[in-house]
């Protein structure tokens, strides 16, 4: 055998070497401190896998829904929950995929957390329900209500995904990302490149709030274990919103609600003006909210006024 060939299956065998070490390190570490207690909640057994939820308090439903991310879970309302619970049952659940909840290897699509969405409200509710849901989970909150509006009492969107980036459909590109996400292994080790404790702090600062002194190392520690809760099967849920399969249009269901629709967005987001604009355009019967200080999850930075507004509606 020549010596470059040898040169390159070494380099090879220690990169191999490397890239596993490092995966089992994640998988070991990554929920060490078990800030992700599942003591508080319960499981719906759903067909496509197991779905963590809270119950708290008395009154009318209330259902909260989280952001579509890997890294999230329904730790995203902590601040909101509580304040909800004085005159409501509010019901937290971490979506498939996400948190406590199972992370099956199948590809998520939108269409699979309106069916998600859709049963545990019949299921597990059981009555007529507002529903808050932020970011990309709006989406599936509004086709859900479009497929069976009996279930909604009212719907409050906040900072809805971008009409336009919904209408976003796979295509080679965003197929070929899936597929590098997917990969045995070398995957993995993509995935747990991405969301490493530097890149959620990142999207701390840049994204979720505009205060830094509001982040805490805790929250943190919290979304880099939730990425990382089930050895890192979150990979699937990542793979298939960087293929844009989470993506849905929902202009038409948009169009023709007719469940009452709030509507709370922060103009210190960019382009945020415009996204509302848009929403407004497709359907005039909404209300919008403009509120200030606020970034992407207003609720965690300015709760009491989150509250107020929400309550207001209801």
């Amino acid at each position: 055998m020549k010596k470059s060939t040898k040169c390159i299956l070494f380099t090879l065998g220690v990169s191999i070497a490397g890239i596993y070490t490092y995966n089992k390190f994640i998988e070991k570490t990554a929920s060490q401190k078990n800030l992700l207690s599942d003591k508080d909640g319960e499981y719906y057994d759903w067909k496509y896998g197991k779905i963590f939820y809270t119950k708290i308090g008395n009154g009318s439903p209330v259902l909260l829904i989280h952001d579509t991310d890997s890294s999230a879970s329904s730790v995203e309302w902590n601040k909101l929950v509580h304040r909800l619970t004085k005159k409501h049952t509010v019901y937290t659940i971490d979506l498939l995929g996400c948190g406590r909840s199972d992370k099956p290897a199948l590809e998520y699509t939108n269409y699979l957390y309106v069916q998600m969405l859709l049963s545990f409200m019949k299921d597990v509710i059981e009555e007529k329900t507002v529903v808050i849901s932020s970011n990309i989970s709006t989406s599936f909150v509004v086709m859900a209500n479009h497929i069976d509006s009996s279930l909604f009492e009212k719907i409050i969107l906040i900072n809805p995904a971008s009409l336009k980036q919904l209408d976003i459909i796979p295509d080679d590109l965003s197929k070929f990302k899936k597929s590098i996400i997917q990969l045995p292994f070398v995957g993995t080790f993509v995935y747990n490149i991405m969301n490493n404790m530097q890149h959620i702090d990142n999207s701390f600062r840049t994204r979720y709030v505009t205060k830094p002194q509001l982040i805490s190392s805790s929250i943190e520690d919290i979304y880099y274990e939730a990425a990382h809760k089930n050895g890192s099967n979150g990979l699937f849920l990542y793979s298939s919103l960087l293929g844009n399969y989470v993506n849905n249009s929902i202009t038409h269901a948009v169009k023709s609600i007719a469940t009452p629709v709030l509507i709370i967005g922060s103009t210190e987001m960019k382009h945020y003006s415009l996204i509302l604009d848009d929403y407004h355009k497709v359907n005039t019967n909404l209300d919008i909210i403009r509120i200030n200080n606020g970034s992407l999850y207003p609720h965690m930075e300015i709760p009491e006024k989150i509250n107020s507004i929400i309550e207001d509606f209801i």
